[in-house]
């Protein structure tokens, strides 16, 4: 009986180097597939090759779980507004914090942006109310103090309501200037 020795190669996917980004090439098989990992690759911190393996999870999930996620981007967009109040995210008009009558309307935290708002209330040590800027002065990039919700702060400190305001920001340049 004669033994055939089968050698197999694997071949990694092209890479072509332009202004010292990395692209990585690949034939889909199908137009969905590919239009599917182009869409998900323009999320932050997400490549194609972590975009192919979302697809390809979602591929082989139940349609439910596309039918889900689906949803919850539609809601994500048709519901979720800013709060008229602090600029916090909210999906009705004042937020559950500026609503709330267990929080002490007397301190106000000044963020940059609403993520900052969902890692001090991961704390659970803040009992105050926010105010979102929704950026910092930095004449640097364009930002200027119309550019931010800085008319929107003076106007709420002036209503008398607010006893002690907290810059919720380390120092740095932008802070500064803001």
């Amino acid at each position: 009986m004669k033994t055939t020795k089968l050698s197999f190669s694997y071949y990694p996917p092209i890479r072509a180097t332009v202004s010292n980004t990395y692209l990585w090439c690949v034939n889909f098989p199908s137009n969905s597939i590919e239009k599917a990992v182009e869409q998900l690759s323009k999320f932050p911190g997400v490549g194609k090759k972590s975009a192919l393996r979302m697809t390809l999870f979602l591929l082989r999930s139940d349609n439910s779980v596309t039918e889900g996620l689906a949803q919850a981007i539609i809601d994500l967009k048709e519901k979720t507004q800013f709060c008229k109040t602090c600029g916090n995210i909210s999906e009705a008009e004042i937020c559950n914090i500026c609503t709330s009558v267990n929080r002490n309307k007397g301190m106000l935290c000044v963020v940059r942006d609403f993520q900052d708002i969902i890692a001090l209330e991961n704390t659970g040590r803040y009992n105050g109310v926010y105010h979102v800027l929704g950026g910092l002065i930095s004449p640097m990039q364009g930002v200027g103090p119309s550019d931010i919700r800085i008319d929107e702060l003076v106007k709420r400190v002036g209503k008398g309501e607010i006893t002690e305001v907290i810059l919720a920001r380390k120092a740095n340049r932008e802070l500064d200037t803001t």
